[in-house]
């Protein structure tokens, strides 16, 4: 299948009866075969490219196309390439795809920057209220890479992931990017353009340090946001006190506060955040702790590993009205 933006091949073995090619239309031919028995499926075409698909009792005859004339995935160079496990790959893509932007106000928002610098990758991803950074490092070192791959191609390339180390071979070109999986091709238009210059957004300074349960922190702010609606929007208020996190949420349904403990170190302050923004950053987490850097309360929060950097989510504050 080809879109001439995003293009996937993939290689099914079968009993090949008679050799021939034919197009059809991918959405009627998959809604069939994903209704069809759950046994063998002959295809087979005649003079007028009419494609017959039999499994079982049920049959469908439907109009196909001249393959000949379809547009094929363009080649791509090989020489330039790096190697990771699937299982990294999709803990990456994962990590990072929650804050691509939705609309196509800023292309180059709509999709993630893959970069390479000797054994260390890193994505990023930005929609303008967050960033979400994500660092591995590569069993070699590589050539130094650096290409903008649209949100679309990544979530097609997240569903053919595994949880395995199965190795993911990813081949940049001047124009496109390359990922085989087993015995998937798949080959995407990159974005052309510059990519945000997001390292003069990540915060400088830190005041405020908090080591907290990353299941007990979102909890909290899952129950304090009950009161809000798509309707009904309100930051959610975060009290960082001596070793406790209280947060608020007020609404015109009503008030709701909680309050959990923390490891402190810093300055204490008064904070309000997205709610969504904030659970998003903390569910893509995925460890026991995170730690919380805080310039001050009109400052950036940064969300990151208990220890070291593997992964950075930036989440922009939201100013708060004086409490009523």
């Amino acid at each position: 299948a080809n879109d001439m933006e995003l293009g996937i091949e993939t290689i099914v073995d079968g009993t090949i009866l008679e050799k021939g090619i034919v197009a059809i239309d991918a959405k009627i031919f998959s809604d069939i075969i994903r209704k069809l028995p759950d046994n063998d499926v002959t295809i087979e075409t005649d003079g007028n490219l009419t494609t017959t698909i039999t499994c079982e009792k049920a049959k469908f005859s439907i109009s196909g196309q001249s393959g000949e004339e379809f547009s094929y995935l363009p080649y791509v160079e090989r020489d330039n390439h790096i190697v990771v496990s699937q299982f990294t790959l999709k803990e990456v893509i994962r990590q990072t795809i929650f804050s691509i932007a939705a609309n196509e106000n800023n292309k180059m928002m709509t999709g993630e920057l893959f970069e390479v610098k000797g054994d260390m990758l890193r994505v990023v991803s930005l929609d303008g209220h967050r960033i979400s950074i994500r660092k591995i490092e590569l069993k070699e070192e590589y050539s130094d890479i650096k290409v903008v791959v649209p949100g679309k191609t990544l979530s097609e390339v997240l569903k053919l992931l595994k949880d395995s180390e199965g190795e993911v071979e990813i081949c940049p070109s001047r124009r496109h990017i390359l990922f085989r999986i087993d015995n998937y091709t798949v080959i995407s238009a990159l974005l052309e353009g510059e990519f945000l210059d997001y390292k003069s957004a990540l915060p400088k300074d830190k005041k405020t340090e908090v080591t907290v349960s990353t299941r007990t922190m979102i909890e909290s702010v899952e129950r304090v946001s009950l009161l809000i609606t798509d309707r009904l929007k309100s930051p959610v208020r975060c009290v960082i006190g001596e070793d406790t996190v209280k947060l608020f949420c007020t609404t015109t349904m009503g008030r709701a506060t909680d309050q959990i403990s923390a490891e402190i170190s810093g300055d204490q302050l008064e904070i309000g955040f997205n709610n969504k923004y904030l659970l998003d950053a903390l569910r893509a987490a995925e460890t026991d702790e995170v730690r919380l850097q805080l310039g001050g309360p009109i400052s950036p929060m940064l969300v990151l590993p208990k220890e070291g950097d593997a992964f950075s989510f930036l989440v922009l504050p939201v100013r708060l009205r004086s409490e009523m």
